[in-house]
């Protein structure tokens, strides 16, 4: 008996692996070359923790296509980020949090950061990862944020929780997010998108994501805080 209930552990055990590695639906852009990638326009990638930002110029942001372009008017830059609905705001933190934010497929939400100076300026605490990128490499780079937030019906998206500064907001998206579908995987997307040579699915910590970054670009500054 004891041995057919491990069997079935397994079995389900497995099944769930399956079930959550098919589930996986980031956003994918075709990498670019060494030579798409020389150009003088950059993103950067900032460390948060155990999560990862990227911030894009306000100018370079098509407005038909993102749904916050009212929110960030004023902006010189906007740092997204992607993360679970509960666990990223902190409504839901601890083991519990932990384990209900990766053991399932459950909601998500885009963290929006308007940055009304430089990037190091705003993150002067922060681990900043300089990324050249090409004209094609930034298109698909905004196209890839740009599927990662819900697309509402009126064409604006509504804040749904207060963000971690005063002017930035949490925003609905609907991708799943689970173990095999985290906010480390998203940011290696976004990495890959804007033609870093990355692999999303493998990418399970925010230390690769930072990795891979300095691999196809330049470490600006080093974090202080977590």
């Amino acid at each position: 008996m004891v041995r057919w209930g491990r069997r079935i552990f397994l079995i389900l055990l497995t099944g769930w692996g399956l079930l959550l590695v098919v589930r996986c639906q980031l956003p994918r852009q075709t990498v670019a070359t060494e030579a798409d990638r020389d150009s003088t326009s950059a993103v950067y990638l900032v460390r948060h923790g155990w999560h990862a930002g990227i911030a894009i110029r306000r100018a370079d942001l098509p407005d038909d296509q993102w749904p916050v372009p009212d929110d960030v008017l004023d902006a010189d830059y906007v740092e997204v980020g992607w993360g679970e609905a509960r666990y990223y705001p902190g409504h839901s933190r601890g083991i519990w949090g932990t384990v209900r934010a990766g053991a399932w497929p459950t909601a998500s939400v885009v963290h929006v950061v308007p940055v009304a100076d430089s990037v190091s300026a705003r993150f002067d605490r922060h681990t900043i990862v300089r990324l050249p990128v090409s004209a094609s490499a930034l298109e698909a780079l905004t196209q890839y944020v740009a599927a990662t937030f819900a697309r509402p019906d009126s064409g604006t998206a509504l804040p749904a929780a207060d963000g971690y500064y005063p002017d930035s907001r949490f925003y609905p998206s609907e991708l799943p997010y689970h173990v095999f579908n985290n906010c480390n995987h998203w940011a290696a997307g976004a990495l890959e998108a804007a033609g870093c040579d990355t692999a999303p699915r493998w990418t399970l910590t925010v230390s690769q994501v930072i990795r891979q970054a300095r691999d196809c670009g330049s470490l600006l500054q080093r974090r202080t805080v977590d």
